[in-house]
């Protein structure tokens, strides 16, 4: 099978794309980036003049606002004004497309994609937000948003969509429940190995840690501070460097400072190289994140052969086996017990989790969308 959709004409949203040059991108964002990568037959790309650069293709790319002011009010009006400029486009293209697929399940994305012109229309949707706790005024604000918005956007896929590509099996059960009667495919969300492969093994430093991630409390941050806190007196040589920003970084930086904890370093944003060799370097990758829509970050610390301490999501058995060290969800001291028993990484780690390889991941996308297409 081809890595493309080659026999069909494909329209994706990516509306709500925050790519940018000097900024890192979202799981979501990458997954569709990276098709469009490997696509034989290119699609036609809805997207921001800000994230262009970003989608390597031949394909037509029509352009929406480009990313300016990213506080919460200036997202809010940047996604008001791209869907906006989203249906306009849509109503004044005349090309009629096979298939036209939502890169998320955003509003930004999934409102354009209804009115436009195709045959069949899906989503991508790597995980639907559960409860979630706020730890302040803004967070609350941000997290009421979020679910009035996937409110709103699940009636309009239930009334609007053909099809959903989901995350993980997890997510597909939710999902059968949310928009009964929808084809629902699973697709891993990947790595791109190659990648890896052309940075040169380093040296494991076994008293170096690392996280990669959003700098938000739902990717488990806040309780780093209570895991390296505790590992302070029984390893006090154990350095955690802190790849990524977010809304709650401040916060976190303020609660080193009370906590006196010198030996976590805020990395901020790095490139993918220096990324990697971090990855290479590290004995440990910590990631007690709360909710995932599949693992990105933890598939390529594993690929890097780190020995990963992650809270146990209800999908990541299923995707990564019994590869992570596991720690009961949302409990920092099972964290430290789970990293104070010291067990060896498990065999096989790197050559298992390379089945998760982008080519792969682009193959299993063009043959859902394949199928799609073919179904009467």
């Amino acid at each position: 099978m081809s890595t493309s959709p080659s026999r069909i004409s494909l329209m994706l949203s990516m509306n709500g794309s925050l790519a940018s040059e000097g900024k890192s991108i979202g799981g979501g964002d990458l997954v569709l980036f990276k098709f469009i990568r490997h696509s034989e037959t290119p699609p036609d790309i809805l997207i921001p003049a800000s994230a262009q650069k970003f989608a390597v293709t031949t394909g037509r790319k029509i352009l929406t606002q480009k990313n300016n002011d990213l506080s919460l009010p200036g997202i809010v009006w940047l996604f008001l004004v791209r869907i906006v400029q989203g249906i306009w486009l849509a109503w004044s293209n005349q090309k009629k497309y096979d298939v036209a697929l939502a890169a998320s399940p955003f509003g930004v994305d999934v409102i354009p994609v209804w009115f436009w012109k195709a045959r069949r229309k899906g989503a991508v949707i790597y995980h639907v937000i559960p409860p979630r706790k706020a730890v302040n005024c803004m967070t609350r604000l941000r997290f009421g948003l979020a679910a009035l918005e996937q409110k709103i956007t699940m009636a309009i896929l239930r009334r609007a969509c053909d099809f959903i590509v989901a995350g993980n099996e997890m997510t597909r059960r939710e999902l059968a429940i949310l928009l009964p009667g929808k084809e629902i495919f699973i697709l891993p969300a990947g790595f791109d190995a190659s990648l890896f492969d052309q940075i040169p093994p380093q040296e494991k430093d076994p008293n170096l840690a690392c996280f990669i991630g959003r700098m938000v409390s739902q990717k488990g941050v806040l309780d780093l501070l209570k895991v390296m806190t505790a590992l302070a007196k029984t390893h006090p040589d154990l350095r955690l460097v802190m790849v990524g920003t977010g809304p709650e970084r401040d916060f976190f930086s303020s609660e080193m400072i009370r906590l006196k904890l010198s030996k976590i370093q805020l990395a901020g944003f790095i490139s993918e190289e220096e990324k990697i060799t971090l990855l290479k370097k590290s004995a440990y990758f910590f990631f007690p994140s709360y909710e995932e829509g599949w693992g990105i970050a933890l598939a390529e610390a594993l690929y890097c052969e780190c020995r990963c301490l992650c809270y146990e999501l209800p999908h990541y058995r299923s995707i990564f086996g019994e590869f992570p060290a596991y720690v009961r969800l949302g409990d920092a001291e099972d964290f430290v017990r789970v990293f104070n028993q010291g067990a060896a990484l498990v065999p096989g780690q790197k050559d298992f989790v390379r089945q998760y390889d982008d080519p792969n991941v682009a193959r299993q996308l063009a043959g859902h969308l394949e199928a799609v297409a073919a179904a009467k």
